[in-house]
């Protein structure tokens, strides 16, 4: 996961000056450091959306999910075309916020602006947090359509139908998935 966000954080900000030393201190270890590094670029372009990028990823690695959230309200406000961030304050309002409708909102941005397999997957997930199941379902039904070869919409969708109760279609996706050559259990799903 780290490394994963420091390439977010490096691309974000360039790797240079400031920007270097932010990933410096991430790749230390010392996000507190990274993060006061990101806030004192701040001073100088309060704007800076890369910046903030940076500053979002730093606070939520540290587990300061309200300050990450308003950070990255800020980008996806900026920035209509950042399907990352989105994702990411999507996952926040999630699981950090108790505001699935929320994330349903900003993960169907983001499917708007990327409609693959695993960002419609995100959005069933908050679909079906939110209680819109039948809605979970469809956009469920649609990565797969997408991505017949993609697993994680096949367990997701087979776990949506076996908590409510429709073990009948849990089993005919488990079928579908098995002919498409695709395995869905949580070690194979490929998150």
């Amino acid at each position: 996961m780290l490394i994963v966000c420091i390439g977010i954080i490096c691309g974000a900000v360039g790797c240079t000056g400031a920007g270097a030393e932010a990933e410096a201190a991430i790749r230390q270890g010392d996000l507190s450091r990274a993060e006061a590094i990101y806030r004192q670029m701040l001073s100088d372009n309060e704007a800076d959306l890369e910046v903030l990028k940076g500053l979002a990823v730093t606070l939520f690695l540290q587990q300061k999910y309200s300050e990450a959230l308003a950070v990255q309200e800020q980008v996806v406000a900026a920035d209509a075309s950042d399907v990352q961030t989105r994702l990411e304050l999507g996952f926040n309002y999630l699981n950090h916020q108790d505001r699935a409708e929320d994330a349903v909102t900003v993960f169907e941005e983001a499917a708007a602006l990327d409609g693959g397999s695993k960002i419609l997957t995100f959005l069933a997930q908050a679909q079906e947090v939110a209680g819109h199941i039948a809605d979970a379902e469809a956009t469920l039904r649609l990565a797969i359509d997408i991505d017949a070869a993609y697993a994680y919409p096949y367990s997701v969708l087979i776990g949506l139908f076996e908590r409510t109760g429709r073990n009948a279609e849990a089993a005919e996706v488990r079928r579908e998935a098995q002919k498409n050559g695709v395995a869905t259990t949580a070690e194979t799903c490929g998150i």
